[in-house]
């Protein structure tokens, strides 16, 4: 599935209809640059989850992983200062990410050590969403529903 989206509002906007669609147990691997809007579809995906408006949404640079309460846990993970799958492997995500929230990773490529093969930690089952900057405020984003079966998960219903 392919989206553009031409301001920020239209990204969290994206994202809380992307929101609505997530339940526990459910990974959402971001991948994209440096400003490429990851923060901000994971601000509109927590409002569709039903994380409090009124509740900021922020990176987790620095703190690795920022809890939010809405219909229930979510992880919003940062991989962006970790240098090494070794160092990833070394922090326990595991729990987290196989738990009973939704699991929102940015900078996910340091997940995949090779092109083509699927993430460490044992995430096969997952959405993957690539966002690509077009430049004046566009952005691009692939969403990809992978290891999933199109009759079990409300994700295909995405328009």
């Amino acid at each position: 599935m392919i989206f553009i989206t031409h301001s920020g509002e239209e990204t969290q906007s994206l994202g809380t209809r992307l929101g609505r669609l997530l339940g526990p147990g459910d990974i959402v691997l971001l991948f994209g640059d440096l400003g490429a809007g990851k923060t901000t579809l994971t601000q509109g995906m927590a409002r569709g989850m039903g994380v409090n408006p009124d509740e900021y949404v922020r990176s987790p640079t620095f703190t690795l992983i920022n809890e939010y309460r809405g219909n229930f846990p979510i992880y919003h993970i940062d991989l962006y200062r970790l240098d090494s799958l070794a160092e990833i492997e070394n922090i326990g995500l595991e729990e987290t990410l196989l738990g009973c929230g939704v699991s929102i990773v940015e900078w996910a490529e340091k997940l995949i050590q090779n092109p083509g093969e699927a993430p460490a930690l044992g995430i096969t089952r997952r959405i993957e969403v690539e966002i690509s900057d077009l430049g004046e405020n566009e952005r691009r984003l692939e969403i990809r529903p992978m290891e999933m079966d199109a009759q079990s998960h409300p994700i295909f219903s995405l328009q």
